[in-house]
């Protein structure tokens, strides 16, 4: 079957989103390159551990994007991975949005240094046979491709991201230290509110 739309996954923990997801959200949205655009917070991601609960994060997502939404009509967030127990496996939400998605173009959104890993993911094979993969390199960085299966499909274009971490969100937050400006309004108030990451 042809594809007939390209549709990006956009994949993490989200742990806090911040503005560096949106910056990068908002780049490839501009793009006009897509005609869905599906932010995929993790359930319970295999290969690190989150601070806060798929519930918050979710939560934390929905405030973060709603201004995004009503703006970009092909902006979507799914809890597929939210709702599913056990670990999250990037081939199970691929096998998912092909069947939601039949005869369309995935595109999987992820950073260099994730893309370089890459070789670690589960059931890579048969991730590669059904997804394309739009690198996100910083301006000046090079890939090491070295490591790359050979059986991937990927282009690599330049965002100058914003130097912001979900990490240094929580560390400041555990520290007292002032994070508001690093994450939208609405975010810094649901932590806030909700005492995540231990904020008062």
């Amino acid at each position: 079957m042809i594809a007939t739309k390209s549709i990006a996954l956009f994949g993490g923990s989200f742990d806090p989103i911040h503005n560096g997801h949106l910056f990068l959200i908002e780049e490839l949205l501009n793009s006009a390159r897509f005609e869905k655009f599906i932010v995929i917070p993790a359930g319970n991601p295999w290969q690190k551990s989150v601070a806060a609960s798929g519930a918050h994060r979710l939560a934390m997502v929905e405030i973060a994007l709603k201004d995004c939404m009503d703006k970009y009509r092909e902006l979507e967030i799914s809890r597929f991975e939210i709702d599913n127990s056990g670990p999250s496996y990037a081939y199970q939400s691929i096998v998912y949005f092909k069947l939601q998605n039949p005869g369309d173009n995935l595109v999987w959104i992820i950073g260099s240094d994730a893309f370089a890993k890459i070789s670690e993911w589960k059931e890579i094979e048969q991730v590669a046979g059904s997804v394309e993969f739009l690198v996100i390199n910083r301006p000046g960085q090079q890939l090491d491709i070295s490591k790359i299966p050979k059986s991937l499909t990927y282009s690599q274009i330049e965002i100058k991201a914003l130097d912001i971490s979900s990490t240094k969100i929580r560390n400041l937050i555990k520290a007292s230290e002032p994070f508001e400006s690093l994450l939208p309004s609405g975010v810094a108030a649901y932590i806030k509110s909700q005492g995540i990451y231990a904020a008062a």
